[in-house]
C-alpha cells in the first residue's frame, strides 16, 4: 500500500513540475491535460500492436481511435494547452494517414478498404467477408487477424534463425488484398511495377519497398488454410530480404532463386506441411507435385539416382527453376537448417549484401566445400527422410538438439 501511495505522489509531484506557478491542480486528469478516451475491452485487445486502423479511425471522430482526449474542465491551464499541442499533432498525424490510404489505394480501386498499420506491416483489406474454420470473419476482422498472422510470421522468423530486430533494414511490408480481380489488376502496376496475371498475386521483393498485391481468386484460394499457407510463402520472400543487410531488390530471386524459393517452401512445410504454393514470379507450375509429400519424392530421387546437379540448381534464378529443383532447394535449406539454422543469416548476408557465389557464402557461413554440402546433404536424405508419404507440418530438430531446445 506505501509502494502504491508513494508512487502515485511522484506522479503528482512530477506533474505540478509542468504547471506554470501559482496554477491549480486539477482532480479530473491528475493535472497531466488528458483523460482516458474509453474504448471496449474487446476494441483494446484486438488492436494491441496497432499504430493506426481505418476501422476504428471511422468509428470515432472525435478522436480517430486515439486512447486519451484533452482534459475539456481542466483546471491547470498551461498542462492543459500542452496537451491540446499534442493531441492536435497527433490527430493531424491520423487523419494524414487515413485521407493517404484513401487516396492512395481507396480511390483509385474504387473500394472502401480496411487499413490497418502496424511496427512491420501495412495492410489494405477489401475481402468481405472469409470463413476460418466453422467461424465466419467480416472485413475488418479478418484483416486484423491476417495482420496479426504476419506479425507473428516476421517474430517467428527472426527466432527461427536466432536474429533481433537489429540484423533487419526495418522495411514496413505492404499488403493488398481484394476480392474484386479489377481492383487488383488496377491497382497492382501501381504498387509493384508488375501487371497481375495468370497468378492471383503480384509482388515486388526487396530493402525499403516490398509490396504483394493480392486477388482473392475464388478459382484458385481453396480455403483460408490454403490463402494462409500461400500468404506464409509469399511474405517468407519479404522478411527474409529484409533480414541481416539485404540491399537489393529481388536480388535472391534473382541470383540465389534456390535460396530464396527454399526458405518459403521451408516455412510451408514446417508450419503447414506439404506445398501447395507457386509465386508469380515462378515458372510453370507444381504440376502433379502440389499438395504430394516432397520428403518421400526427394528420398526416391536420391536412391533412384536421378536427383539434378547440385550446381546446376544454385546457377538458377527462382523463375527458371523446374517443379523437382524446386523439391530440392527445399531440401538443401531443410539440411542447412537442421545442421545449424542460426548459421543461415550470416548465409543470407553474405548471398545479399556482400554478394559471393554460393560456394564461397557456403565456405563462409557454414564452413563447408561444395563437396562437404553435397555430401552432407546425401547422408541427411538417407537417414533423415522417408519414403513413406507424410501430411502435416514437418518440424526437424537441429542436429545435436533435443526436442524443446
Amino acid at each position: 500500500m506505501r509502494a502504491c501511495v508513494l508512487a502515485l505522489v511522484l506522479a503528482l509531484h512530477a506533474a505540478c513540475l509542468a504547471q506554470e506557478p501559482g496554477e491549480p491542480l486539477c482532480g479530473d486528469c491528475h493535472t497531466t491535460g488528458k483523460i482516458p478516451h474509453p474504448q471496449k475491452p474487446a476494441v483494446l485487445e484486438q488492436e494491441q500492436g496497432v499504430e493506426y486502423c481505418s476501422f476504428w479511425m471511422d468509428s470515432d471522430p472525435e478522436a480517430l481511435a486515439l486512447d486519451w482526449v484533452v482534459c475539456p474542465n481542466c483546471l491547470t491551464p498551461s498542462v492543459q494547452q500542452k496537451a491540446r499541442l499534442e493531441f492536435d499533432a497527433e490527430f493531424a498525424r491520423r487523419k494524414a494517414w487515413l485521407e493517404e490510404r484513401r487516396a492512395k489505394v481507396d480511390k483509385v480501386t474504387r473500394t472502401e478498404s480496411v487499413h490497418i498499420q502496424t511496427k512491420h506491416f501495412l495492410i489494405a483489406w477489401d475481402i468481405p467477408k472469409i470463413k476460418v474454420g466453422r467461424k465466419i470473419l467480416k472485413a475488418h476482422e479478418a484483416a486484423h487477424l491476417y495482420m496479426q498472422r504476419a506479425e507473428g510470421l516476421f517474430a517467428y522468423i527472426l527466432d527461427l534463425h536466432g536474429i533481433t530486430e537489429a540484423q533487419t533494414l526495418g522495411t514496413r511490408f505492404e499488403i493488398y488484398m481484394f476480392e474484386s480481380e479489377r481492383a487488383a489488376r488496377t491497382i497492382a502496376p501501381i504498387m509493384t511495377d508488375l501487371p497481375l496475371q495468370g497468378d492471383p498475386k503480384v509482388q515486388i521483393v526487396g530493402p525499403k519497398i516490398s509490396r504483394m498485391v493480392w486477388w482473392d481468386d475464388p478459382a484458385k484460394i481453396i480455403d483460408d488454410e490454403h490463402r494462409h499457407q500461400m500468404c506464409v510463402h509469399c511474405l517468407s520472400h519479404h522478411i527474409h530480404h529484409d533480414i541481416c543487410l539485404g540491399q537489393y531488390t529481388f536480388w535472391l530471386f534473382k541470383s540465389y532463386g534456390w535460396m530464396y524459393e527454399g526458405l518459403a517452401f521451408y516455412l510451408e512445410h514446417r508450419m503447414f506441411g506439404p506445398p501447395k504454393t507457386t509465386c508469380s514470379q515462378e515458372a510453370g507450375g507444381f504440376g502433379n507435385y502440389r499438395d504430394k509429400s516432397w520428403e518421400a519424392l526427394v528420398k526416391k530421387d536420391v536412391i533412384d539416382g536421378t536427383y539434378p546437379n547440385f550446381q546446376d540448381v544454385i546457377s538458377k534464378a527462382a523463375d527458371a527453376l523446374t517443379d523437382q529443383d524446386r523439391r530440392f532447394a527445399w531440401s538443401y535449406v531443410d539440411y542447412l537448417m537442421w545442421f545449424d539454422p542460426h548459421k543461415m543469416p550470416q548465409l543470407i548476408t553474405a548471398m545479399t549484401g556482400e554478394q559471393l557465389p554460393t560456394r564461397d557464402a557456403l565456405r563462409k557461413a557454414y564452413d563447408m566445400s561444395v563437396g562437404q554440402f553435397v555430401d552432407g546433404w546425401l547422408e541427411f536424405v538417407n537417414t533423415e527422410y522417408s519414403t513413406r508419404p507424410s501430411k502435416g507440418p514437418i518440424v526437424r530438430q537441429p542436429r545435436g538438439t533435443k526436442k524443446g531446445e
